[in-house]
This record gives C-alpha cells, sequence and structure tokens, in this order.
C-alpha cells in the first residue's frame, strides 16, 4: 500500500457520506416552483436530435377484393322442328275452284302443291 493510502482512508468515508446525503436531498426535495403534474400529447416531427422510427410506417394489411361472381348457365338448348309437311291445296276440275270455296265435288279431289296465290 503506498505509504498516504492510510491518511486518505480516514477523510474519505465522512466526505462520501456528506455527499450521499447531499444528492438525497437534492433528489428527494420537491420542486419549488410547481408542483402540479402536467400532461400533455405533442403531435408532429420530433426534435431535431431525435432519429427517425426505424421501421417507418407500417402499409395496412392487403385487400385482394372479393372472389368474381361466376354464373353458370346451363347450354341452350335448341330443338330442331322436323321439317312441315308439304302443304297440298284440293281442286275441283268440274267447278275450277279450290277448297274450302267448294265443300263437295262430284269427281275426286285433285291433290295440287300449294302455291302463293
Amino acid at each position: 500500500m503506498p505509504p498516504h493510502w492510510d491518511s486518505l482512508h480516514g477523510r474519505r468515508a465522512p466526505l462520501t457520506t456528506i455527499l450521499l446525503m447531499l444528492v438525497l436531498v437534492v433528489v428527494a426535495a420537491p420542486p419549488a416552483i410547481d408542483a402540479r403534474v402536467r400532461v400533455g400529447v405533442y403531435i408532429g416531427p420530433g426534435p431535431l436530435w431525435w432519429p427517425p422510427y426505424p421501421y417507418g410506417w407500417y402499409p395496412g394489411p392487403y385487400h385482394y377484393g372479393y372472389p368474381p361472381v361466376v354464373i353458370v348457365e346451363p347450354p341452350a338448348v335448341y330443338i330442331e322442328r322436323p321439317p312441315a309437311p308439304p302443304q297440298y291445296w284440293y281442286y275441283c276440275a268440274p267447278s275450277q275452284t279450290y277448297y274450302p270455296y267448294v265443300q263437295t265435288c262430284t269427281e275426286p279431289w285433285i291433290k295440287v302443291p300449294a302455291s302463293r296465290p
């Protein structure tokens, strides 16, 4: 040990005690200016010495939208009609007229393919 250690060690304990008590008095003493608690909200950019928020703003969740509406229509049903049977006019030779203008004929009716008059 150094020779002056014994002399400093004896004076160090009271000095440490005094400093400790002074710190406790300063820290534990209530503020003399204003004892009220103030709460405030600041909205805006921080001071210039604050670093920016490291992650930035998180984007909102991605909305994929609703699935498209699928309407399944049954296939069209086509009904093919059979060809129309040939139409005939019935001719009465003795009276030279067609049915229904003449209801009876003395000879057999003559089947004639229909045509536009």
